[in-house]
């Protein structure tokens, strides 16, 4: 990692009080971006849902239930795509993060160049090792996402063969099924990208040299009561709060690091 005194460069520059530097916090649009790479996986099941239907309705015409196996062709087929959709992900992914990773280093500089005068966002070091553990994680999330869907589409399908379901029902349930997996990606790329980002507000004030930072509670309408507790607030890198709850751990929360240099 790399590591820049910057407590002694605001000293240099004449500056006697602490530095809080503005959170960066990411955008729809980001978030988005994102949404539309988990697409795809959601888009396989999609388009295997007329292929499954059509023999589910030749299975239920039969007087001797004999080819379930077909419709268990079907989805196997469909989970053979999701492996090659999942292939591609990794790509699209490392290459979103880098440029997330990009715009937020230029976020920070923008603020360090504003309080020092020096172009300090050229010094700060790749985050790889950030990318790379993101893209684990979300590899394994868009799996997920595919075996749900498969799992349900599954029960569906066979629950119905076995209740003689009528074939417009079933397809009602499998678009139901879809319809989940969509809602789920959307959901996941939201809380992925604001994680992401705090991840590298960490990275960065490690890199910085700060010891802590101020929480800055998200303003969310559903939010935790122990986080608006905490807002504005001074935590230092380390402490029981930073290691166990920090600011957009949890799972959707929103909050922030207002990094904060004492000179």
């Amino acid at each position: 990692m790399t590591r820049i005194d910057l407590k002694s460069i605001l000293r240099m520059h004449g500056r006697k009080r602490a530095l809080t530097l503005r959170p960066i916090t990411t955008t729809q649009a980001q978030a988005r971006a994102l949404y539309r790479l988990y697409l795809p996986i959601v888009q396989v099941w999609q388009d295997a849902t007329s292929a499954i239907l059509r023999q589910y309705e030749r299975t239920l015409a039969q007087i001797v239930l004999d080819s379930p196996e077909d419709i268990a062709d079907e989805i196997e087929r469909a989970s053979d795509g999701a492996v090659q959709v999942t292939l591609d992900f990794r790509a699209l992914f490392k290459e979103w993060a880098e440029q997330l990773m990009l715009w937020h280093v230029n976020r920070i500089g923008q603020q360090l160049t504003y309080a020092t005068n020096l172009d300090l966002a050229t010094q700060l070091g790749r985050a790889d090792m950030t990318v790379a553990d993101f893209l684990e994680r979300n590899t394994a999330l868009i799996r997920d996402v595919s075996d749900q869907t498969r799992a349900r589409i599954s029960d569906i399908v066979y629950r119905g063969l076995t209740a003689r379901t009528p074939i417009r029902d079933v397809a009602k349930e499998i678009a139901k099924a879809t319809g989940l997996a969509r809602d789920r990606s959307l959901r996941i790329a939201s809380d992925q990208t604001v994680k992401l980002s705090a991840a590298l507000d960490e990275l960065r004030g490690r890199e910085l040299g700060a010891s802590g930072y101020e929480w800055q509670h998200s303003g969310k309408l559903h939010y935790r009561p122990e986080h608006l507790a905490r807002d504005g607030k001074y935590f230092e890198f380390g402490s029981e709060v930073d290691r166990l709850d920090p600011p957009g751990y949890a799972p959707f929360c929103g909050c922030k690091r207002r990094l904060r240099f004492e000179v």
